[in-house]
């Protein structure tokens, strides 16, 4: 495990291929296990089991790629699946998140100095594709952030998304009226169940109780008015994309997070269960050979009482 420090924040960080940082959908490189601020509150939880289809082994803040390399892969073939490696295509369909594939993974170098751990991914051609990604992961204060820059090594263009699975809760709280999801620039829905339990209040989400089963809401992203770039407070000030925010907090526990993210926003998926809340917010993605992408996320963790 490795292990990032500020004077406010700890964060841990698995290793590629080491559990829980095994599965076949979740990028390996700056899988974050823990975040704890302060020495008291902890914010990542696990995906649960209990759900509709097998857990596919998600904790707390991880991102997966998504794109049409296993549609195009023949049955018997191996297709990329950015973050992860090269997967066995056994059955005719496209990739299912929560089966368990054969693979070769990526190489992954790792690079750790002060607060910040570099995760580059090497290329490993498959189908006409293959992708360098750097990722780095900062720790400043209360502030981590993800920086991430990706680069089509292949000789297809690559066209896909790239979105950040926030698998969070506050001191492991089970979901309840005293969670608040806020998004400050986003749409005022007024009061509606947006999922049985899960309710819109304006431009907030809150839980009337205990979630029985879970529960899912997808936004576009034209229901959202983005801040423009000169306003970014981000740690890294050369990325191109508009700011994207949304506030999680506990009232009980006095804890929460602010996230600002610099991303070309598609979509927003809300996903709810049990204990844990993921926001997930979707980077559209459309390289040509020999062209990169830079975006970045950071999570502001605060107290508030």
């Amino acid at each position: 495990m490795y292990i990032l420090q500020s004077d406010r924040l700890r964060v841990d960080v698995s290793e590629p291929g080491v559990p829980p940082n095994t599965t076949t959908r979740f990028d390996r490189a700056g899988f974050v296990e823990e975040v704890v601020l302060d020495g008291i509150h902890r914010f990542c939880a696990s995906e649960p089991r209990n759900l509709s289809h097998v857990s596919s082994g998600g904790r707390g803040i991880c991102n997966e790629y998504k794109s049409d390399a296993d549609v195009e892969a023949a049955v018997g073939d191996y297709f990329m699946k950015p973050g992860i490696g090269l997967l066995l295509k056994e059955a005719d369909g496209p990739y299912r998140f929560m089966n368990a594939y054969k693979v070769k993974p990526f190489s992954i170098d790792v690079t750790q100095e002060g607060g910040s751990i570099l995760f580059v991914t090497q290329p490993e051609p498959c189908g006409g594709y293959a992708l360098r990604q750097e990722k780095r992961l900062t720790v400043d204060g209360n502030r981590l952030e993800m920086r991430i820059k990706l680069e089509n090594a292949g000789e297809k263009d690559f066209v896909g998304e790239e979105y950040c699975h926030n698998f969070i809760s506050v001191n492991c709280m089970t979901l309840g009226p005293n969670y608040t999801l806020e998004f400050p620039d986003g749409k005022d829905r007024g009061y509606f169940p947006a999922e049985g339990e899960m309710l819109a209040i304006g431009n907030k989400f809150t839980f009337s109780g205990p979630l029985q089963r879970a529960r899912m809401f997808t936004m576009e992203a034209g229901e959202f008015t983005p801040k423009p770039r000169e306003k970014s407070r981000f740690l890294c000030k050369d990325i191109p994309w508009n700011e994207f925010e949304w506030i999680f907090k506990n009232d009980a526990e006095g804890a929460g997070a602010h996230v600002y993210e610099q991303i070309n926003l598609s979509r927003v998926v809300l996903w709810a269960a049990n204990h844990m809340l993921s926001t997930e917010s979707f980077h559209s993605i459309r390289l040509a050979p020999g062209e990169s992408d830079v975006w970045t996320r950071t999570w502001v963790f605060e107290t508030y009482k």
